[in-house]
């Protein structure tokens, strides 16, 4: 979860959400983008998605997406706006291959620009990578470019030979995440992931979904039956994307 929660704040929204399939043994991992926006009944309501961190945190998000996906969840990891930069940094910086320019003046006075290309981003050049949202499809460029972030963050943990580096880098942000796995665990899970081949192991894919106005209200509508057959190849361990060929949202970027 990738929430817009400030210091001080008790009740915020989680603006990003994915969920991340981890397979040691076969040393594969998924990541599947849900919109913040998708449609959903909770405790006889409906809502956006998001809305549900601040009705009951993380762990009605955990308990919404188990529902909607039909799997269980194992562990949760909660990211604010700080933490995510501080991450950043604590690493020397991501290399991310970036898909466009992308300029945003209006809604941000920190980095407002990136250009094209393979570079090293630092803390808020990956807040705002990730965060940008003014494109011709929203929100769904903007989950492309968080997935394609996690997917080049996971490289470079994996490729540290040094893997005390790792344990160095979640001590350093306490404050930043959130999560019920420990230090230890996190450390042990990487070492497991170790040898991947991050370029072809690394599966990544949205929920098949559309932007509808309901009752005057905007929301990204999903495709429940969709989903269920998407869940059933990434439960697998195979590849997922095909079925984002064709629909909204889909990029011959991702």
């Amino acid at each position: 979860l990738g929430t817009d929660g400030r210091p001080g704040e008790t009740q915020y929204r989680s603006d990003t959400i994915i969920l991340a399939r981890i397979d040691p043994q076969q040393k594969v991992a998924t990541l599947l983008s849900i919109p913040r926006d998708t449609m959903v009944t909770w405790k006889g309501s409906t809502m956006k998605i998001n809305g549900v961190h601040a009705y009951d945190g993380a762990a009605g998000m955990v308990q919404i997406v188990s529902d909607l996906c039909h799997v269980e969840i194992s562990h949760y990891a909660e990211v604010n706006f700080d933490g995510l930069s501080g991450i950043t940094d604590a690493l020397g910086g991501v290399t991310v291959d970036v898909d466009m320019d992308i300029k945003d003046t209006e809604h941000f006075d920190d980095v407002t620009e990136l250009q094209k290309g393979e570079q090293v981003l630092n803390g808020a050049q990956a807040l705002f990578y990730c965060r940008c949202r003014y494109f011709a499809d929203g929100d769904y460029t903007r989950m492309r470019h968080q997935r394609t972030f996690v997917k080049s963050l996971i490289a470079q943990v994996l490729s540290t030979t040094d893997p005390s580096r790792l344990v160095g880098v979640v001590n350093s942000c306490p404050d930043m995440v959130i999560t019920d796995m420990s230090v230890t665990e996190i450390a042990s899970l990487a070492n497991e992931m170790r040898g991947m081949n991050t370029e072809d192991g690394i599966y990544t894919a949205f929920v098949p979904s559309v932007p509808q106005m309901v009752d005057g209200v905007s929301y990204v509508v999903a495709d429940w039956d969709q989903l269920d057959e998407m869940m059933k190849v990434i439960d697998a361990g195979q590849d997922p994307s095909s079925f984002n060929e064709g629909g909204y949202g889909n990029s011959s970027a991702e």
